[in-house]
């Protein structure tokens, strides 16, 4: 078997394929998509933290064949530069920040409970505005754009694909052009906004230049809200699906435990790549400098050798070493703030609504490899 990603089952139960692959090649070279796959949960974590081996500039591999944008260079760079770059990102995009919108996310999710109907779509009812109107607020943007921001945040995820079908595009540049506008405008006109602290975050008389800071506001408006949706939409289908969990989010304070379990579960990312700069040895096999290397997050958050009974759902789960939001100095950025979201959201979502059900047995997956989340999620409140 060479690992496909792009087949019909994959998107619609790919747990099977990925244990298949644990327990016969666990580090598998794919001749579909020319890339090196691994799949158990300590060679994912290697993978993550051989920084000497491995690079997060997908461009280095021979067989790259996507867009060759700077859109996310700063965060799909390596060493020095990208340690500098990312401790100025975090330093203005704090956890007093994200932990600052608590109360507006909690106002946040009771208007968007009140408005559902007893027939509802979770995703564009509730999954996809909740985090586009919380990373807009932080970022500081106008409520009119919202819309234009869910096309490029879809037009975004549906392009993480592109790079393994050979084919270029994604809504990057005109993201960026967007906040080449802005950040120019906040230069003159300061605000309480986190574009504007990005512009004033200084350490040790450095700071980002424009094109940087334009570059962390796109990563910020993905990963803020991308993760974040499939974390909602996969976590309901999963506790709606497996109701004695769903009564137990519902009775009990699991919060915190729930939503890594749910990240595990039905992780909203399920790959990502890296470019091999130097010679790895791996269950024997030789990958060579130049070829491209991806971690199957999925798989890697089902590994029997790290939790027990991985393809049950257990909300109290503990400890959860799951990689949904990768490892080491490449961690999600956004993570943070996906979290806090989550663990409002989704017990709200529970306790109001402790009849709901879904309105279909199939689920509506998207059409994507890399991020696994759904086009829609009809269920009844009643």
């Amino acid at each position: 078997m060479s690992f496909n990603p792009f087949l019909p089952e994959m998107r619609t139960d790919p747990y099977p394929a990925y244990r298949r692959l644990r327990e016969t090649d666990p580090v598998h070279y794919s001749e579909v998509i020319k890339t090196w796959v691994l799949t158990r949960h300590a060679d994912v974590l290697a993978f993550f933290s051989d920084d000497e081996n491995l690079s997060s500039d997908r461009r280095k591999a021979a067989k790259y064949r996507g867009p060759r944008t700077d859109t996310l260079a700063g965060f799909q760079s390596d060493g020095p530069h990208h340690a500098r770059y990312r401790n100025l990102a975090t330093k203005a995009f704090s956890p007093r920040v994200i932990d600052g919108m608590r109360t507006r996310i909690e106002a946040i999710v009771d208007d968007l409970v009140s408005r559902l109907d007893t027939e509802a779509d979770l995703i564009s009812g509730f999954a996809r505005p909740l985090p586009m109107t919380v990373i807009s607020e932080i970022l500081g943007v106008p409520a009119s754009d919202h819309e234009r921001f869910h096309r490029w945040g879809h037009d975004f995820a549906m392009s993480t694909d592109h790079a393994y079908k050979g084919l270029g595009g994604n809504a990057g540049p005109e993201m960026a052009r967007y906040f080449a506008g802005l950040v120019p405008e906040r230069r003159r006109e300061p605000r309480d906004d986190l574009i504007t602290q990005l512009i004033e975050t200084t350490e040790n008389g450095d700071s980002l230049d424009e094109g940087e800071i334009i570059s962390v506001l796109v990563s910020l408006l993905f990963a803020g809200h991308e993760t974040t949706v499939n974390l909602i939409g996969n976590g309901m289908l999963s506790l709606l699906r497996n109701r004695d969990q769903f009564e137990r989010v519902r009775e009990e304070d699991v919060a915190r435990p729930m939503v890594e379990e749910l990240l595990r579960y039905e992780s909203p990312a399920q790959i990502i790549s890296r470019s091999s700069i130097g010679e790895i040895e791996m269950a024997g096999k030789t990958i060579k400098p130049g070829d491209s290397v991806i971690g199957l997050l999925g798989a890697a958050n089902r590994d029997p050798e790290v939790f027990a009974d991985g393809d049950v759902l257990d909300a109290t789960r503990d400890p959860n070493p799951h990689v949904a939001f990768g490892h080491g100095v490449h961690f999600c950025i956004g993570a943070m703030l996906s979290r806090l979201e989550g663990r409002i959201a989704i017990p709200a979502l529970v306790r109001r609504f402790p009849n709901m059900k879904l309105a279909s047995d199939e689920a509506d997956w998207r059409e994507t490899a890399v991020l696994r989340g759904l086009n829609s999620l009809r269920v009844s409140l009643n």
